[in-house]
């Protein structure tokens, strides 16, 4: 579905009104976040991994 007009011109007011540096903090933080999330899934996958060795082992 593509953008229209409005949704563009909406998009442009908010970074207008945030100006550039917080922008940049507001991506940043986001990217940090992103990947903080993504490395915490992934030891979560790897717990869980041992934990399953273990059981197999145990019996």
């Amino acid at each position: 579905m593509p953008a229209g007009v409005l949704e563009i011109l909406l998009i442009f007011i908010v970074l207008v009104a945030l100006g550039p540096r917080r922008i940049v903090n507001l991506f940043r933080s986001l990217g940090t976040g992103v990947n903080d999330f993504v490395e915490t899934l992934g030891r979560g996958k790897d717990k869980r991994e041992l934990a399953e060795e273990d059981e197999h082992e145990k019996k």
